[in-house]
């Protein structure tokens, strides 16, 4: 059983995601800004909120630090930070008589909207741009390293995925995660490579990493990177 549930942590009302189901142990995790808390069976909403007070400071730290490393904007408004290629930038919303397009530079990226539009409405500017540029950097490792490989997919698709980087189905076709363009290029490079190598093993074995390696020799540090 799954349930939204909401306490008060350091004073601040705080929302949380309640799992029941058949465990031994109970146990408490944040990921992207999300607490779980996990209980078995004999569970409760009151052993759940204990457990939040128990360690209240974590999860405040923890979750400070996820809002600080932000990758993409929740509540799309001006001055709210993302990131884009590994790089920490900030949303400027600005109105505009006439149509101008997105301007990224080092440190922001300026959405421009029209005079009648409210500035919550950016969100769709915002991830119309983040789409496009996220596929250019993905077709730039995909002109790198398949031919490198030997090794081309029958299909790429980019959407939003929750709990993975990419995907390599069996009949060719590989799918990668929007949100990998919040992470530097070589990340990106590294997302590719992987599901490029699952064309050719479908597996985790000693010869899917031999060969991964061989175009990302540091393909382990990265993988710690993009867990954070």
């Amino acid at each position: 059983m799954k349930k939204l549930c909401s306490t008060e942590l350091g004073g601040v009302k705080t929302d949380y995601m309640l799992d029941i189901g058949k465990r031994s142990n109970g146990y408490l995790c944040i990921k992207d800004g999300v607490i779980t808390v996990r209980l078995p069976m004999t569970g409760s909403q009151r052993a759940a909120e204990e457990m939040l007070k128990a360690h209240e400071s974590w999860i405040i730290e923890k979750l400070k630090q996820s809002e600080e490393r932000s990758r993409m904007p929740q509540g799309f408004y001006s001055g709210e930070n993302f990131s884009l290629l590994g790089r920490k930038r900030q949303l400027i919303i600005e109105h505009s008589a006439e149509y101008r397009e997105p301007l990224l530079t080092e440190n922001a990226l300026t959405v421009y909207i029209s005079p009648q539009m409210k500035e919550s409405e950016a969100g769709r500017l915002f991830m119309r741009y983040a789409a496009a540029f996220c596929e250019k950097c993905v077709k730039a490792a995909f002109d790198k390293y398949s031919p490198i490989l030997g090794l081309y997919p029958k299909k790429v698709t980019l959407k939003k995925m929750t709990s993975r980087w990419g995907s390599c189905s069996s009949n060719g076709s590989i799918s990668i995660n929007v949100d990998v363009v919040c992470f530097e290029q070589k990340c990106i490079d590294y997302v590719v490579v992987h599901e490029l190598c699952h064309l050719k093993h479908m597996n985790h074995g000693e010869e899917f990493w031999r060969l991964v390696a061989s175009c990302c020799p540091d393909y382990k540090a990265l993988r710690e990177r993009m867990k954070h």
